[in-house]
């Protein structure tokens, strides 16, 4: 793609959406992911971990961006 970018990681990082290459497998479940952070979020399904807390109302959610929806 036409695509450019500053950072050599940022390219390195989005590259992988052209890739049909998926390295890290999820051991519980078997879904493959491009990359190791995806298969990280994707454990917290089946751990169970929420680490982000409402402060006003006290719900607990697995990521970050489901809190900042809430």
């Amino acid at each position: 793609c036409d695509l450019t970018f500053s950072r050599q990681h940022n390219l390195k990082s989005h590259a992988l959406t052209h890739s049909t290459e998926r390295p890290f497998q999820c051991p519980i479940c078997q879904t493959p992911f491009r990359r190791q952070h995806d298969l990280k979020r994707h454990m917290k399904l089946h751990t169970g971990e929420k680490p982000h807390t409402c402060t006003n109302c006290g719900r607990s959610f697995a990521r970050l961006d489901a809190l900042n929806r809430h």
